[in-house]
């Protein structure tokens, strides 16, 4: 197996309407990552059933860094999820994972600089925003409250968050996106917004000087398929405000996850 001295993994997670357009991509983005890993779900919640594509399997095989790997529905964090089990899976420790979105077009400095900024402690994204006094998007670089997927975000192996993965297997419980029940609401908000959920968790974050310059988000991002599309609280803005607005509830599971740890150290 061919083995590169860029020691960077790509991970994005895609849906049966992209999977074609997703293929298109990959080779116009021009950089030596070791992997790009597509995250495919063998049955999606909003989708159904998916069988992998004829075309799929033939640039997987023209390019044996690209590779795909099935994961559980999680929603736009299988990226995450799924990136960080084929690292581990394929004993890439010293790697960085970037993980990335299915509908853009990704300059390779963007990568590039965000393993520039890359800290032991910080993670690293292409496009931050803060909030102000009323909640509303402030537009940052350097330290940011939040960092969006869609920009890249970067991870050192070791960055891998428990809670994270133990948080996205409540995501199965989920079983109407328009419940009114207050759990499945904040679920369903999860689901649709997993940068608040990364955000949350990590500490240090830090957002790269004209990361969104390097990127460039496909016409077919904003079609009817799409998470923020179908975003039972109006946006993307309106999932994180929920999320905020209900956070003692994502407080709770992180207490449920402390002392299911604890009980299992004993």
């Amino acid at each position: 197996m061919i083995q590169y001295k860029m020691g960077f993994i790509l991970s994005c997670s895609t849906i049966p309407t992209r999977i074609d357009k997703l293929i298109q991509i990959i080779p116009m983005i021009k950089c030596r990552y070791k992997y790009f890993v597509i995250n495919i779900c063998t049955d999606y919640k909003r989708f159904g059933k998916f069988k992998v594509p004829k075309s799929l399997l033939q640039l997987c095989k023209k390019d044996k860094r690209v590779v795909f790997n099935f994961v559980y529905d999680y929603g736009a964090v299988c990226k995450y999820v799924g990136g960080f089990q084929f690292m581990k899976k394929r004993k890439l420790y010293d790697d960085k994972l970037i993980i990335i979105d299915d509908d853009t077009l990704y300059m390779k400095d963007l990568f590039y600089e965000l393993m520039d900024e890359k800290t032991n402690s910080n993670i690293t994204t292409g496009s931050g925003f803060n909030y102000d006094e009323q909640r509303r998007y402030k537009i940052v670089e350097g330290e940011t409250e939040m960092v969006e997927g869609y920009a890249g975000i970067c991870f050192d192996y070791k960055q891998c968050n428990d809670f994270i993965l133990y948080y996205s297997n409540y995501y199965k419980c989920i079983d109407n996106f328009k419940s009114d029940d207050l759990i499945q609401k904040y679920l369903c908000a999860s689901f649709l917004g997993d940068d608040f959920i990364i955000s949350n968790v990590y500490d240090d974050k830090f957002a790269i000087k004209s990361g969104r310059k390097l990127i460039h988000p496909q016409d077919y991002g904003f079609n009817s398929d799409a998470l923020h599309q179908n975003n039972v609280f109006g946006s993307n803005m309106g999932s994180y405000a929920f999320l905020h607005e209900n956070i003692k509830i994502l407080k709770t599971f992180k207490l449920k996850y402390m002392l299911n740890k604890k009980i299992n150290e004993i």
